[in-house]
């Protein structure tokens, strides 16, 4: 297969993945609460539940989307009584962010989902080699960053 070939069955299949991804950041799902959940707003929960204390600016950066989309989906998580914003007493100026006990409850459910979603998968790193992982990682950090660079133009 040259080399061209194989770039384009890359892409197409990228393309598929990222497809299918889409669909389900459509979908919300219950993760434990009663609360119908969109994937914007669990992925908040996930990176607040693994920083307890981090704040709107690296939340941000984190999730890799603009302080204002942030700001609007902890509102809502806030008003579900899943995350609580709160000051530190050290610097009154900056807002910090943790889980409620709602929130913590959607947090283990999603890390159950994921559980589940992610095992065969699992099963596939775990046979890889050493080389193989740091290869395949470097592939994703080449695409995240011409996305990003594609992104800003």
């Amino acid at each position: 297969m040259m080399k061209h070939e194989a770039f384009t069955n890359f892409a197409e299949t990228f393309n598929r993945i990222i497809n299918k991804f889409t669909s389900i950041e459509k979908k919300p799902r219950d993760f434990g609460t009663g609360d119908l959940l969109y994937p914007s707003e669990i992925h908040n929960i996930e990176i607040i539940g693994r920083n307890p204390g981090i704040n709107i600016t690296n939340l941000a950066k984190a999730l890799g989307v603009t302080k204002g989309a942030v700001s609007q989906i902890v509102n809502k998580l806030e008003r579900k009584n899943l995350v609580e914003k709160f000051r530190d007493s050290g610097n009154e100026k900056e807002v910090m962010l943790k889980l409620q006990k709602k929130g913590k409850i959607a947090f283990n459910g999603h890390e159950n989902f994921h559980a589940k979603f992610y095992s065969e998968i699992m099963g596939e790193v775990d046979d890889m080699t050493p080389e193989q992982i740091l290869f395949f990682q470097n592939i994703l950090d080449k695409i995240d960053k011409y996305v990003s660079i594609y992104m800003n133009k």
